[in-house]
């Protein structure tokens, strides 16, 4: 039997395909979403560079990239406190003291140039396996931002899928995609999360869970 695709493909292919269709085409399918096979536990064999395992479970962290790409970042957000000093210093030029009053203007703006794109960066997701409940929280500048809590049942079901969260679409046609969520239920509740991610974060987070919970082997040692 071949091997599926990897699951972070699959969740491309299935949100660019929503893209193309109407609202009442695609909410039906998306809804149901991806399932997570016995087959995508092998992707853990090749683990993240953010990836960490701990005592109770896992920690997934998005700020492990690497000291280039991390110059690159420090650079681009230099480039835009830059342009934004240089865009607020022309209102002010024939003033008495041009230089303070756009630094006044471009101190909001350079926040905001500097603060969201570290936000997006600086988080982490942490996995705790419990005996009685799964809970995942989602720490930003190593502060507890959000926290799901799932009480466990007979059977925990894991997958990708739209729980009513949209994203801008980046082309020029504007407009917006629906999103897959990493979905886990247990008896009659469910927890939803993980749109803040990229494709290969959501999907490594879901097959984590899954196989900590539907996995018949253990983690290859070294993940």
């Amino acid at each position: 039997m071949d091997a599926p695709k990897p699951l972070a493909d699959q969740l491309a292919e299935c949100e660019q395909w929503c893209v193309g269709r109407s609202e009442k085409e695609y909410v039906p399918v998306a809804e149901k979403g991806l399932r997570i096979l016995p087959a995508h536990h092998a992707e853990l064999a090749t683990p993240l560079p953010g990836q960490e395992v701990r005592a109770d479970g896992w920690l997934l962290r998005s700020d492990v990239i690497g000291v280039g790409m991390w110059l690159l970042i420090g650079v681009v957000l230099l480039s835009g406190v830059a342009m934004t000093y240089v865009t607020g210093f022309k209102f002010f030029e024939n003033t008495a003291h041009p230089f303070l009053y756009a630094g006044l203007l471009a101190s909001l703006p350079s926040a905001a140039v500097v603060y969201f794109p570290l936000r997006a960066l600086l988080k982490s997701y942490e996995l705790i396996f419990g005996d009685e409940a799964l809970v995942v929280r989602r720490h930003v500048f190593r502060r507890l931002d959000a926290e799901w809590r799932l009480p466990l049942g007979e059977e925990v079901r894991v997958g990708l899928a739209y729980r009513g969260v949209w994203a801008r679409r980046r082309s020029k046609s504007g407009g917006s995609f629906a999103q897959l969520s990493v979905v886990v239920s247990s008896g009659e509740a469910e927890i939803v999360f993980g749109t803040d991610l990229d494709y290969v974060e959501r999907a490594r987070l879901a097959i984590l869970i899954d196989q900590h919970f539907n996995g018949t082997e253990e983690i290859p040692q070294g993940v």
